[in-house]
């Protein structure tokens, strides 16, 4: 976290405005890789730390993953976040919590 906000003290406040400006021009193509890469991440998120988050954390982490699911429904790439959901790598301990 430290890193992240030293890196953005560096930047130019012009160079952070154009990106911003352009993500927020950004067609929905443009956003989809990002979007299903950050429903990647928290479903590996989950997978690896299950066993470490109280019910909680993983509550938590659930709605995350859900917003990233709806981001992706949102830009009209439903069924590409659908198999990323199916992907059994991913979702490994999601059904290793419901027999617990």
């Amino acid at each position: 976290m430290a890193n992240a906000r030293a890196s953005r003290e560096k930047r130019p406040l012009e160079e952070l405005s154009a990106e911003i400006e352009e993500i927020a021009h950004a067609q929905p193509d443009q956003l989809r890789d990002g979007y299903l890469s950050r429903l990647r991440r928290l479903l590996r998120l989950r997978r690896d730390h299950f066993e470490e988050l109280n019910e909680q954390g993983l509550r938590l982490l659930d709605r995350s993953i859900f917003a990233a699911y709806c981001d992706c429904i949102d830009i009209g790439h439903g069924e590409a976040a659908k198999n990323v959901l199916k992907d059994v790598r991913l979702t490994l301990s999601l059904s290793h919590a419901r027999k617990g």
